[in-house]
């Protein structure tokens, strides 16, 4: 592996996820001035307990993982699994920034609208058009995408779990916020549901 691709490999990935987290966090408190409450909150069921943690615990676990793993810590379950091609690793750190574009691009067609959790109130409409009219889970999917990648570019066992965590607490939400709607927007988000695909 030359040094050029071994320096990507290091310090790719972790660059990646902290410039996706502190641009969601920075995106989430904008809806929040612009809608003049929280765009933030998840509720109170033992569900939505359970997918924030697992939230957290991906994001803030891969983000410790990925930054020892650029400080060039020799921690084993830091460390890339033995025998990983570097090519296929590249691929895993494309994969990542293609969901990192994805997720900020379908963020961004959400405007005001966007949410973290379940909100107290439900937005003032359903957005079905653009990336939602493809998938009805577009960021998520970008988000899943981009952990995907960060698994490969580092496959190591934390980064890993951390991707496993995320996808479970991703299919756990992704339930809740369907009823969440169904309740807030009755037979529009059903004939929307009937005609998008979850996913893709």
């Amino acid at each position: 592996m030359s040094a050029a691709v071994d320096d990507i490999l290091r310090f790719g990935p972790a660059i990646v996820l902290a410039v996706t987290a502190a641009w969601l966090a920075l995106a989430t408190r904008r809806t929040s001035r612009e809608i003049g409450g929280r765009a933030y909150g998840f509720g109170r069921s033992l569900r939505q307990t359970l997918a924030r943690v697992l939230f957290a615990a991906a994001v803030v676990g891969a983000l410790a993982a990925l930054g020892l793993h650029a400080a060039g810590s020799a921690w084993s379950v830091l460390t890339p699994i033995a025998g990983e091609a570097s090519a296929v690793r590249l691929a895993g750190l494309a994969l990542a920034v293609a969901g990192q574009v994805l997720t900020v691009v379908a963020r961004s067609e959400m405007g005001r609208r966007w949410r973290i959790g379940i909100p107290d109130r439900a937005p003032d409409a359903l957005v079905t058009t653009g990336l939602f009219g493809l998938s009805r889970n577009p960021v998520f999917l970008g988000m899943l995408a981009m952990a995907s990648g960060l698994a490969v570019a580092v496959p190591s066992l934390a980064v890993i779990a951390c991707a496993f965590a995320f996808w479970v607490a991703c299919e756990v939400q992704v339930r809740d916020e369907e009823r969440f709607l169904e309740r807030s927007f009755g037979a529009a988000y059903v004939t929307y549901r009937s005609a998008v695909r979850r996913w893709i």
